[in-house]
Order: C-alpha cells, then sequence, then structure tokens
C-alpha cells in the first residue's frame, strides 16, 4: 500500500489504526457526555430544548479536531473510502446542525414572548450565539466534506505490488 509519506510511511502506517481510534473518541466522547449532562429528557418543554440545544453548541469543537485528524491520517495514508465516508458523514452533520439551529431559532422566539422582561435580552444574546456557534459548525463541515470530496477524487485507486499478467490465465515471466 501507497501513501503520501512514501518509503517513511512504514512507520506511520503502524500507527493510523491508533490514530483512527484517537479521533473516534475524539468524535463521540463529548457527544455522550453531552448526552449525559441532558437527563432528565423532556423534549416536549421549550426550556429544556433550548437549554440543551445551546449546551450543544459548546460541545462542537472537540468532534471538529477528531473529524480533522481523521481526515490528515486518511489523507497521509491513501485511505480514499475514509475520505468519502468523512465528507458524506460531515454533509449529513452539517444539514442536521441547520435544522437544530431552526428549531433553536423557534424555542428563542417562544421562550422570549414567555418570559418576563428582564430575561428577554439574555434568552436571545444565549439563542443567537449557540445558533451562530453551530452555524460556524455547519460551514465547517461543509469545507470539510468538499474537501475530502475534492480529496478523495484526486486519488490513484490502490493497486497491487505485482503487475498483471498481459494475457488472462498466462504465466508470468
Amino acid at each position: 500500500m501507497t501513501s503520501a509519506l512514501g518509503p517513511y510511511g512504514a512507520p506511520f502506517r503502524r500507527i493510523s489504526g491508533s490514530l483512527y481510534l484517537i479521533s473516534a473518541l475524539l468524535i463521540l466522547l463529548p457527544f455522550i457526555d453531552f448526552v449525559t449532562s441532558v437527563v432528565p429528557y423532556l423534549p416536549s418543554s421549550t426550556k429544556w430544548r433550548f437549554a440543551s440545544s445551546s449546551l450543544f453548541a459548546g460541545f462542537l469543537l472537540t468532534p471538529l479536531l477528531g473529524i480533522a485528524l481523521a481526515m490528515v491520517v486518511a489523507g497521509l495514508m491513501n485511505h480514499r473510502f475514509v475520505l468519502r465516508w468523512i465528507g458524506i458523514l460531515s454533509f449529513l452533520a452539517a444539514l442536521l446542525l441547520l435544522a437544530i439551529c431552526a428549531l433553536l431559532a423557534l424555542d428563542v422566539i417562544e421562550l422570549r414572548a414567555t418570559a418576563e422582561a428582564e430575561v428577554r435580552l439574555p434568552i436571545v444574546l444565549s439563542g443567537a450565539r449557540a445558533i451562530v456557534k453551530n452555524l460556524i459548525m455547519a460551514g465547517s463541515l461543509v469545507f470539510i466534506g468538499l474537501a475530502c470530496r475534492s480529496a478523495s477524487g484526486g486519488m490513484e485507486p490502490p493497486r497491487s505490488a505485482e503487475p498483471m499478467a498481459p494475457i488472462v490465465g498466462s504465466p508470468r515471466r
């Protein structure tokens, strides 16, 4: 298997699995922390949805680092399949974040209408901050998806170390 590191890629090839594991942990552990932080689950409550959506915006940077690490490893090791899946999942996550932004905006409008006068501005500012964070992350994920698509398309497919015989079934001389 060839890599972008040429003959120096053998030691990196040995640790690439560990780096993929680290990137998976960087992506998954913040989501586990988030899910356990918003217990009890009350999705019918506007206050709970607002608080959990705002909290979720703070958990997004570490998974981005995990995605970046996986991209670097996949790019250096010419793992086209991994790059393509990172790109596809990044596009899907960007769409999910856009949906979260729309729902959060609706929750801010609803909470602002029912809140007392002195907490209306903090609700709007907190919601706006979370929406901006989510939009920045969605934009970053779209950029990552485009970069992965471009990088994986420019890579050569893996080839065997031994060239194929010119005629099928004929012995190689």
